[in-house]
């Protein structure tokens, strides 16, 4: 028996994740939407939407979790606007998560939270730092060329190939996620707070180091990284350590060069193929 949900209204909730301090060591490596991941168990966000969700039912309403467009549901409630990168922007910048609930009870609408001013008229920071302009102009994305696409969602990715060469020295030392649009972006500024650590992400900095990641086992990958970062599913370590090669190369760090060169004989052939690459590209 399938049960159909009667929607009729949408409960919309944004919070920043930008209250949380960013450990030094995976800082342009992971996207920080990444990093501070609200559907993780641990996280105090999870627990938060399962006792507001509980309260609804407790109040009668049957919910559906994150069943609509999150960023247009935000900006229909008046909660933020979007960006020129295509973000939603809130008083906390772009900094927000957004969880929406449909429900079958009709609610009273709140009005808009706060009034919230558009992209200059003449800003083009987020599209110009594009690094594979994924962004060809306000609010216009190929998403087949976003850096966070790239690493974890590419249809190259999904076909058992590598990330294609054009691409590999754009992706700059990203390894899952990109966060250059909004780094870069004016309405960002003094935005991030880090008042506060989030739950057991100190213990991962170690893992994500990238000579850590190419000599990295299946076992050590299913423990510690795939959990966190579900994107890049669990056969998707040679992912990992193709992105932590074209990392390696792009960082220009000669450090890395014996790491590089022992990838020439690792068991996955697309590992093998791109530390060829690595090897050519800097003349190893």
């Amino acid at each position: 028996m399938q049960l159909i949900l009667m929607n009729e209204s949408i409960i919309v909730c944004v919070r920043s994740y930008s209250k949380y301090d960013i450990p030094p060591e995976i800082n342009k490596h992971i996207g920080k939407l990444y990093l501070f991941e609200r559907r993780l168990e641990c996280s105090k966000e999870y627990s938060d939407d399962n006792r507001f969700e509980s309260f609804l039912n407790d109040n009668g309403m049957h919910t559906y979790k994150n069943g609509v467009a999150a960023r247009w549901a935000a900006v229909k409630a008046g909660l933020g606007v979007f960006g020129n990168n295509n973000f939603l922007y809130t008083k906390f910048g772009s900094w927000v998560s957004i969880d929406t609930w449909l429900v079958d009870k009709e609610l009273e609408y709140d009005g808009q939270a706060e009034k919230i001013a558009a992209c200059p008229p003449n800003c083009r920071r987020c599209i110009d730092a594009c690094p594979t302009k994924a962004l060809s102009g306000a609010l216009l994305m190929d998403m087949g060329k976003c850096v966070a696409q790239l690493s974890y969602f590419s249809t190259e990715l999904y076909s058992n190939k590598l990330i294609p060469e054009d691409f590999r020295e754009k992706m700059g030392t990203w390894l899952y996620g990109c966060d250059i649009c909004q780094d870069v972006c004016p309405r960002n500024k003094n935005k991030w707070e880090a008042t506060e650590r989030f739950p057991n992400l100190d213990a991962l900095t170690a893992f994500i180091k990238l000579e850590n990641i190419v000599q990295m086992d299946e076992k050590t990958f299913l423990e510690t990284i795939q959990p966190r970062f579900w994107y890049i599913e669990k056969d998707g370590l040679w992912i990992w350590k193709c992105n932590a090669l074209q990392a390696m190369v792009n960082s220009d760090d000669a450090e890395y060069h014996k790491y590089i060169k022992a990838s020439c004989t690792d068991e996955n052939e697309n590992v093998r193929k791109m530390a060829a690459w690595a090897c050519k590209k800097l003349g190893l």
